[in-house]
């Protein structure tokens, strides 16, 4: 395979500069993870990839790193785990990390009475413990530092119940608040943070529920995780939260109008000394 060496255009300069030297990039073994890890080394980022599946993890890492010219790191570790950051700490230097995505999610499908119980606390474990720990321990250093981006992938089932979705919607609208909201609290020490909306993507976990849907393929609304992942890397540092979808970008957008409108309003009240 030729290797395609990075971008050193202006806009990839700054980009490293911003978000480098190296990202650090969950779920990256395949999906949307992996078409991340791409775009970010694309950028000239070095990227460790998180997954806990190793030879996977280990072939894309080789690939990344042959395709861009990056170094491109396999780190295995189970988000499951309590103690997820302190083994990603043992396994990655801290002080390099300047973006930080947080992809990683156990899709389910089904009712929810019907799903074992663990299945359901895994779930939460891998999107909600795990996203906090990395936004939280990575987060207060690049506040330190006055400078990165935290990206955290939502989805659309995160905008209102979806009967069949539950545990997996509501996972994920945690995470889009988590996102919007860390978007207000760290711009002003310099970090950017983007809560993000893909859009139907052909992942091999939709392709597990789509039958006949072929990898590699893009089909009406399903598009491919390398535009998925460019899209959320372009919009980093423009909002607090945005979609691929046209929809649900206005849907979001109005979400954000009324929510500044709330803000605005809340701290006029706090300046005057009023409280809530």
């Amino acid at each position: 395979m030729a290797t395609r060496r990075t971008t050193r255009d202006s806009s990839a300069v700054a980009f490293r500069e911003r978000y480098g030297p190296a990202a650090l990039v969950t779920g990256a073994a395949q999906g949307i993870g992996r078409a991340f890890a791409d775009a970010l080394a694309a950028r000239g980022l070095d990227v460790f990839l998180l997954d806990v599946k190793p030879e996977p993890l280990a072939r894309a890492a080789a690939e990344v790193a042959e395709q861009f010219g990056v170094a491109a790191t396999p780190v295995v570790v189970d988000l499951t785990r309590r103690d997820c950051l302190d083994a990603v700490r043992a396994a990655v230097p801290t002080d390099s990390i300047g973006l930080v995505v947080c992809n990683a999610a156990l899709g389910q499908e089904g009712p929810f009475l019907e799903a074992e119980l663990e299945s359901l606390h895994r779930a939460i474990d891998v999107a909600c413990h795990a996203t906090v720990s990395l936004l939280h321990g990575f987060g207060r250093e690049m506040a330190a530092r006055g400078r990165g981006g935290l990206v955290v992938l939502a989805s659309g089932t995160a905008l209102q119940g979806s009967p069949r979705y539950a545990n997996y919607g509501a996972t994920k609208a945690f995470n889009l608040v988590l996102g919007e909201s860390l978007w207000y609290e760290l711009r002003d020490h310099g970090v950017d943070v983007l809560a993000f909306v893909p859009g139907p993507t052909n992942t091999p976990g939709l392709r597990s529920t789509v039958p006949g849907l072929k990898e590699g393929v893009a089909v009406g609304p399903i598009r491919l995780p390398a535009e998925t992942a460019e899209a959320a890397v372009r919009a980093l540092g423009r909002a607090a939260s945005a979609s691929r979808e046209k929809d649900l970008a206005a849907r979001l957008a109005a979400r954000r109008r009324r929510a500044d409108a709330n803000a605005a309003r809340d701290w006029k009240r706090e300046a005057k000394g009023e409280g809530r």
